[in-house]
């Protein structure tokens, strides 16, 4: 009989319990402050409803005319909101050419990029789940998947902790309540969270196929699809991991243009498209113009328009993140996070829009977040809670104020 000393083979855990339970400390701070501000939003919109029951806030475009609200959640269902949760209820509708049952052309529905909706539609056929709870579901998972992802991007670049804070710190932005609502934010955000990623861990394929779905969810996503093809076009000149930085070339770019030579051809020519665009959504590249206009208006005040208080704080988001993304290129951030900010920023600024939707098109440009997010990392635990608490009450502040006293589109 032959005894051994031998100990007993150590159980491994699997790699993806060990991924979900290093990720779970910052998910869990994302969820508690966006209960946080979604609960003071509801405070508010309840309080603006007590005080103007008939006040018309909400511009909804799907039948063009203002209407009235009773809580936060028809902040969470509005604006591009209304237009998702239509298509994910009905699809993309009749031929073009014809009209719905509000007399809107369903040529309009062409113009919201289908990944968000068609995601949700699959959902309302199951029983008791409607179109915007359908909608509603995937912005959650959305959330949650895009936290994860710029939980691993902070940690790659950094370490854990900075991986929360960077998380928290996306969970407080001004405009933080569209991660919650009917919007393609939270989907694209963790689309482009987990492109990055893969790009600084050098997965060829997965930030090729993840670029390639987000250009289906918005047209900024050609900041994304940039940096991609980018990032592997010097991979391929460093002749680094054989054929995947090609694929990654060819896959990214594929989802943007294949939806807009489809909605394209359905309207009648590419150009008819962008008219459509132009005209019923007022959405055109102007160069900055409209931007530039308004921000020299705030600073000069040369017009009665331009002291609303909805302007003078979109410029003062405008100006903070220019700082902070300046602060990221001079920190020396991985090249490919800087050049995503930047691009952006440029899209984004580039674009003609409301001012009081410059917060939300620059919300998916987390990058420039990793600046606060070390910042963050190096104050106590109580420090941090303090801070990050009353945060998310301003974001929450803001999200109400935004559409229930101001009256504006988020």
């Amino acid at each position: 009989m032959t005894i051994t000393n031998e100990a007993p083979a150590e159980v491994r855990t699997p790699r993806w319990k060990t991924a979900v339970r290093d990720a779970m400390p910052a998910i869990g701070v994302y969820v508690f402050l966006r209960l946080v501000s979604l609960e003071v939003m509801a405070i508010l919109a309840r309080y603006a409803h007590a005080q103007d029951p008939g006040k018309q806030v909400y511009p909804d475009g799907t039948i063009n005319q203002w209407r009235g609200y009773t809580s936060s959640m028809d902040a969470l269902i509005s604006w591009d909101a209304r237009w998702y949760t239509l298509i994910a209820g009905e699809g993309i509708g009749g031929p073009v050419g014809a009209v719905d049952e509000n007399g809107v052309p369903y040529l309009n529905r062409l113009m919201f990029f289908p990944l968000y909706p068609w995601l949700a539609r699959p959902l309302t056929f199951l029983p008791g789940i409607s179109p915007i709870a359908a909608c509603l579901i995937v912005s959650a998972i959305a959330a949650v998947a895009a936290a994860w992802g710029l939980y691993l991007i902070g940690r790659h670049v950094h370490d854990h902790r900075v991986g929360i804070m960077l998380v928290a710190a996306w969970a407080v932005a001004p405009t933080a309540m569209t991660q919650n609502g009917a919007f393609s934010e939270s989907l694209f955000t963790a689309l482009a969270a987990w492109a990055l990623w893969a790009l600084l861990t050098e997965r060829w394929l997965l930030a090729g196929v993840l670029a390639g779905l987000s250009g289906l969810s918005r047209p900024t996503a050609a900041a994304l699809i940039g940096v991609v093809g980018l990032a592997a076009i010097v991979a391929a000149i460093q002749r680094k991991d054989s054929w995947r930085p090609y694929a990654a070339m060819v896959l990214a770019p594929a989802g943007l243009l294949a939806y807009v030579a489809y909605a394209g051809s359905r309207v009648g020519g590419i150009g008819k498209y962008f008219e459509v665009h132009s005209n019923t959504f007022g959405a055109w590249w102007d160069y900055g113009e409209s931007t530039t206009k308004l921000v020299w208006d705030v600073m000069l005040g040369n017009s009665e328009d331009a002291t609303k208080p909805i302007r003078v704080l979109n410029v003062l988001v405008l100006f903070g993140f220019i700082l902070l993304m300046i602060m990221l290129i001079a920190n020396r951030a991985p090249w490919v996070l800087s050049l995503y900010a930047v691009a952006t920023f440029v899209l984004a600024v580039g674009s003609h829009a409301h001012i009081s939707m410059m917060s939300r098109h620059l919300l998916p440009a987390f990058t420039v977040l990793l600046v606060p997010a070390v910042a963050l990392s190096r104050i106590s635990n109580r420090n941090a809670v303090i801070l990050l608490g009353t945060l998310a009450l301003l974001s929450g502040w803001y999200a109400g104020w935004l559409p229930f006293i101001s009256g504006q589109a988020i």
